[in-house]
């Protein structure tokens, strides 16, 4: 079939080949209707090539996440997919955590997007060298302390930790710990700081024994988790502080054969698809991620059209407590000498096997 173009357009409608580009440049043209009916009719598709070389856009923009198996950011990058409508395409980019990855990347898509929202891993690795990246870029979930002049999306992750400490309180909790994300990073240091400041609050104070310090993946929660069932007095109550450290953690509860909640009280943050489908049903610290997602899109889509503006925009996604069956009031309990109990019993057990061996 011969390709339709601007100027076929044009001839049909009865206008310059002017008007028709500035009708697709989004223009108000007297004839806007009949041009429709007629790009309709011809089915008739704009050169974006020709358009992007002259514009200097390429309407793409990328979105670069450490783990697009994590489902929160998976949902981040639907959430920005949908609000960029059909103006804008997005290519994902993941690093799986690596620094040296992400900085590769940014190198590698000069030119090639008009912008990029960007969850880094380590925030420390990209205090300088942004500026060669030479476009808009909207940091999400990460907050750069010396370069105030990128846009940000952030939650409200003091917030979060606070809610799981004042409701752990309120069941009489006084022992509890929190599994920690790195605290170089926005969410790890800014979840440690609510945990910290709740506790003060309710006059309970943190115990350093209970603050452990990890990373935001499976195998960092299933350590934490083991480090602080391995203490002298464990604690009966454990915040979260990612899905991914989530899993892990309740892994190691399930092989350590600790039960939730009644050995244990348990709240995560972010909510994740099994926590209704697993038994108990895991309190958590919930926030919209796609929401997350699409005003981060809309600051870098906002950004593209006002790139002279001084002003950086920094927006936080508020967080609620939905309350499951993981969380019940404090059991007494020494896992230490539940061990020692079971290892009696055994030993008790196979006394008397022996024993009934002998008097047959």
């Amino acid at each position: 079939m011969p390709v339709v173009t601007i100027t076929d357009v044009a001839s049909r409608v009865g206008v310059s080949v002017a008007t028709i580009s500035r009708f697709l440049s989004g223009g108000n043209v007297r004839e806007e209707k009949k041009i429709r009916s007629v790009i309709q009719e011809l089915n008739y598709r704009p050169n974006i090539a020709a358009r992007n070389l002259k514009s200097g856009r390429s309407a793409t923009v990328a979105i670069i996440v450490p783990d697009i198996s994590n489902p929160f950011f998976a949902a981040l990058v639907r959430g920005a997919e949908k609000a960029s409508g059909d103006s804008l395409m997005a290519a994902i980019v993941n690093t799986d955590s690596n620094s040296e990855r992400e900085i590769n990347a940014l190198a590698n898509l000069y030119g090639r997007v008009d912008g990029a929202i960007f969850v880094p891993t380590k925030e420390s690795d990209h205090k300088n060298g942004l500026s060669h990246f030479g476009r808009p870029i909207v940091f999400v979930d990460r907050y750069l302390q010396k370069e105030k002049k990128y846009d940000t999306v952030l939650a409200d992750n003091a917030r979060g930790a606070e809610l799981a400490v004042e409701h752990f309180a309120s069941e009489g909790h006084t022992k509890i710990a929190i599994i920690s994300g790195p605290l170089d990073s926005t969410p790890g240091r800014q979840r440690e700081e609510g945990f910290r400041k709740a506790l003060d609050n309710s006059k309970i104070g943190a115990n350093p024994n209970y603050v452990i310090v990890s990373d935001f993946t499976q195998a960092g929660g299933y350590a934490a988790m083991n480090q602080l069932l391995d203490l002298a007095e464990p604690p009966t109550a454990v915040f979260s502080s990612n899905n991914l450290m989530t899993y892990g953690a309740l892994n190691a509860l399930k092989d350590r054969g600790v039960r939730v909640p009644s050995d244990i009280s348990f709240i995560g943050f972010d909510d994740f698809e099994l926590s209704t489908l697993i038994s108990p049903k895991i309190t958590v610290i919930n926030r919209d991620a796609e929401a997350q997602g699409a005003e981060a899109m809309r600051a870098l889509m906002w950004r593209l059209e006002n790139m002279d503006s001084k002003i950086s925009k920094h927006s936080v996604i508020p967080v609620n407590l939905i309350k499951r069956e993981s969380v019940t009031i404090p059991r007494t309990w020494d896992l230490q000498n539940s061990h020692k109990v079971k290892e009696r019993q055994s030993q008790t057990s196979d006394h008397s096997n022996n024993k009934e061996k002998v008097n047959e």
